[in-house]
């Protein structure tokens, strides 16, 4: 409890100005994109280790050490390139290639269906928190 400073009671706070509403969209935007970034590198880390579950199963090529670590350096990658206006766009094209690599080991459809579901719910909340386009051009970023 705060002690009484003998000044009158204020009133209720005064509406943010649309100065600040544009700063906590900024912050916001900054926000969502980092945890955009921290999906791409964690579906990087699970690529990685991809060959390793092949290698018990079915045998690992090179042609399938070399997609796999291909596509964990192009994630990596484009975890960098999110903060560019097209960013969010690569990103969402990588999901694709990134569920493809069921095709390696089929449990990977269901591992890139959670990353998948986790990039569209981000997309959500930016949609909301920001205003950024919805539906499919919220894709696009």
């Amino acid at each position: 409890m705060s002690e009484p400073t003998g000044e009158p009671a204020s009133e209720a706070p005064a509406a943010p100005t649309p100065e600040q509403y544009a700063e906590r969209a900024r912050k916001a935007n900054k926000a969502t994109r980092g945890a955009l970034a921290g999906v791409l590198g964690l579906e990087a880390l699970v690529i990685l280790l991809i060959p390793r579950a092949i290698a018990f199963t079915t045998g690992l090529s090179p042609v399938r050490a070399g997609i796999c670590i291909g596509l964990a350096v192009v994630l990596i990658v484009a975890a960098g390139l999110l903060r560019r206006p097209w960013g969010i766009a690569l990103g969402s094209g990588l999901q694709i290639a990134f569920i493809a690599t069921g095709v390696m080991i089929g449990s990977m459809f269901l591992v890139g269906a959670l990353f998948i579901a986790v990039w569209l719910r981000i997309l959500m909340l930016r949609h909301e928190v920001v205003g950024t386009p919805g539906g499919l051009r919220m894709l696009a970023g």
